[in-house]
């Protein structure tokens, strides 16, 4: 009976090995996988115009400033005469290929009017440019909010929930056009209300107030 109880113990303490080895095995492959996940592949530096015309908010025109890394590849992949330049037919080939799908994600456009979401349905003058080696997308997304006397809120975030891009705004990224018939403001601040990427992140947000001005 002694030898069958060793044998037991002895039979115990190698699975309880197999089953600690398995279970730390298990645990650095969890860990690579969400550090797999966790690391973004774009960086994204954003600068936002703010438009205005004689109603009031017309929209947004953004440019997109892309890491070196994705240039590299989108110039590689678009600019196929090598001059360092998009021509007007590289550029339609840039947004068909590697711009226009984006649309299935709002073009990671996040705003709200009062409060209220609004999505971004679809953009209009789209450009790329070589920058010093630099990928450049400009684009307009028109958002039409009438200004009346009392202020209004929109609020407008930029970013992609799945984290494969990760998304900055320049120093001093906001600036103002056809103004002039409206009484306008501005804030920066994290916005700690919708965080994204398993509650992880928070989004810079920039809060417009706007009315019209009174004579």
């Amino acid at each position: 009976m002694g030898g069958f109880h060793g044998l037991g113990q002895l039979v115990y303490m190698v699975c309880r090995k197999v089953f600690l080895l398995v279970g730390i095995l298990a645990m650095i492959l969890s860990l690579s996988i969400v550090n797999s996940w966790s690391h973004p592949h774009v960086f994204v530096y954003s600068a936002v115009d703010v438009v205005f015309d004689e109603n009031g908010l017309a929209g947004f025109r953004i440019r997109w400033l892309f890491d070196e890394m994705f240039s590299s590849m989108i110039i590689l992949d678009f600019d196929k005469n090598g001059n360092n330049r998009f021509e007007p037919s590289e550029i339609e080939n840039v947004e068909d290929g590697a711009f226009s799908n984006l649309c299935e994600f709002d073009y990671f456009m996040h705003i709200k009017i009062n409060g209220e979401p609004f999505t971004v349905k679809f953009v209009t003058d789209f450009s790329a440019e070589i920058k010093k080696g630099r990928l450049i997308y400009q684009f307009f997304v028109p958002c039409h909010v009438r200004a009346i006397d009392a202020f209004k809120e929109l609020k407008l975030s930029i970013y992609d929930s799945t984290f494969y891009s990760s998304f900055f705004l320049v120093k001093n990224p906001v600036a103002f056009e056809n103004h002039q018939t409206v009484d306008v403001d501005h804030r920066i601040e994290k916005n700690k209300e919708d965080a994204y990427y398993f509650d992880q992140i928070y989004p810079e947000e920039i809060t417009l107030k706007f009315r019209r001005k009174n004579e």
